[in-house]
């Protein structure tokens, strides 16, 4: 089984959550336009494993929002993997909302919510101790986001590709002082050649934050 070649090793209440998420995906995927990927092999690879992967080499804090979630990426297998987390999905476009809900009610999941707008400063002010995203837009914007939620002490968590080098940068640049970087593990999906990065930051200070935000409204 190709999650167990990638060392992820489900209950059978989880992987019976997780074939109902993925029947469910399948069913609403041509009105709802959820994911491009829609052959049986590369959804288990590039939309379960990658984000149930994650646990092999960070501990996730709780509570966790995911920006930008869509259908449900990373945050619906990784609550299914982590039952425990306390998980808020942000996604503002109705269609998705809509799906996100069925699934929670369906896979009967706890401690999750969704947050039905656009993530910025002043509209996300729940506090949290970490910020995940996969593939969504640039950390710095992400950073100032989610500035007025993310509890000093917290994580900001990006699922990229191997090419963040810039974007890296650009975090030292905006924000060298309110965060600092603590990991940067560059991997490969198991039995693929998909190459990743997962790149975590602590906030290590709220000083400056509020300066920046005026900009990122309009955004």
């Amino acid at each position: 089984m190709m999650l167990e070649a990638a060392n992820i090793f489900l209950s059978g209440h989880q992987l019976e959550q997780l074939w109902k998420y993925h029947q469910l995906l399948r069913k609403r995927n041509d009105d709802r336009e959820l994911t491009r990927i829609v052959g049986f092999e590369p959804m288990v690879i590039k939309h379960y494993i990658d984000c149930m992967i994650l646990g092999q080499f960070w501990k996730l804090p709780s509570p966790i929002v995911d920006v930008g979630t869509g259908a449900g990426f990373p945050g619906i297998p990784l609550k299914i993997l982590f039952p425990q987390l306390n998980m808020i999905l942000a996604e503002p476009r109705p269609k998705r909302i809509t799906f996100l809900s069925e699934v929670i009610k369906e896979l009967n999941l706890h401690n999750i919510n969704i947050f039905e707008h656009k993530v910025v400063s002043r509209s996300f002010t729940v506090p949290v101790k970490a910020v995940i995203t996969r593939a969504v837009e640039t950390m710095d914007k992400t950073a100032m986001r989610t500035s007025a939620a993310l509890e000093v002490g917290g994580q900001l968590i990006f699922m990229k590709g191997p090419n963040a080098d810039d974007e890296l940068r650009e975090m030292a640049r905006r924000f060298g002082t309110e965060f600092k970087l603590i990991l940067d593990q560059a991997y490969v999906l198991p039995q693929t050649e998909h190459q990743r990065r997962l790149i975590v930051f602590e906030k290590v200070s709220a000083a400056k934050m509020n300066h920046h935000s005026a900009n990122e409204e309009s955004q």
